[in-house]
């Protein structure tokens, strides 16, 4: 299983074959070593360009790469390369197989992290009309602690414990309400379970890994408000806790090209899909609809 977090996000076994290249991308990207990981995925992509899983893990690494271009190096334009990349790979992915619900999460992923709730909420009911797990559901409740929708989350959180979710990614969501309704206590509490029976669920926002593990609720909060993926979303907790909050701060010509790269992925997916209508996939944002 693999922790991660859509702002803070948390999937499980999004990556999970036996292509030994990806295996070991994997254990690149583990080690730090993004650029390893890239060259490698970018071979076994030459050698197998119909491998999904090749596409997706590539897709991975890219959106890393274009993470770690933006938020770190502040390199707006290789941002822009790797982000195109990154959806290029998501996109190409889906063709190849319409029916994978994990490019859809990852797409849903960079929505959120672009700042985009509504596109990353549709991205997440696909995924959950693609493969509706447990997980899924809880994916959704944590969308709606960041769009505000309280009940809905708590609904859609006691969906996904009842479908299978695992307890941790519940707890996670239950943190995350805590923190924005002022109970800082709560919040307190359930870090503390966290972090000693499933550290991994508080170690990466937005499928970004936490440069150090968090010790107390304050630490995890600390990255949270100052990540562009997190921060915004919980501006008011993080204002409550006297933390500051970093939001993304963009060039209005990379703002321009995230738009068109946004609506490149509208066309192929809308192409795709409508020859797909069985399949019941949304590109327009709409509200999670009650299952």
């Amino acid at each position: 299983m693999r922790g991660v977090a859509s702002l803070v996000m948390l999937a499980f076994a999004v990556l999970s074959c036996t292509n030994v290249a990806v295996q070991h991308a994997e254990r690149l990207v583990s080690n730090g070593d993004l650029e390893g990981a890239r060259a490698a995925l970018e071979a076994e992509r030459q050698r197998e360009p119909e491998d999904v899983d090749v596409r997706v893990a590539l897709g991975e690494v890219y959106y890393k790469l274009a993470r770690n271009e933006l938020d770190s190096l502040g390199d707006e334009t290789a941002y822009l390369v790797y982000l195109e990349r990154s959806v290029d790979e998501f996109v190409s992915a889906l063709e190849i197989d319409p029916k994978d619900d994990r490019p859809h999460f990852y797409l849903a992923v960079m929505d959120a992290y672009r700042g985009d709730l509504p596109q990353a909420m549709r991205g997440f009911q696909n995924t959950r009309r693609l493969a509706p797990t447990g997980i899924a559901y809880t994916n959704i409740a944590e969308i709606y602690v960041y769009m505000g929708h309280r009940g809905k989350s708590r609904y859609f959180n006691t969906l996904g414990l009842r479908k299978g979710a695992p307890k941790s990614a519940v707890i996670f969501n239950e943190m995350l309400l805590k923190w924005k309704e002022g109970d800082v206590d709560g919040a307190r509490s359930r870090f503390r379970t966290l972090k000693n029976q499933h550290p991994e669920m508080v170690r990466n926002i937005n499928v970004a890994r936490l440069p150090k593990a968090p010790e107390e609720f304050e630490d995890f909060a600390g990255y949270c408000c100052r990540s562009p993926a997190c921060g915004p979303y919980l501006r008011d907790a993080c204002h409550d806790l006297s933390l500051e909050v970093h939001d993304r701060e963009l060039s209005k010509e990379t703002i321009l090209q995230e738009l068109r790269i946004e609506m490149e992925k509208t066309r192929r997916l809308n192409e795709l899909y409508e020859q797909r209508k069985e399949l019941k996939i949304e590109i327009e944002p709409t509200e999670a609809p009650a299952p």
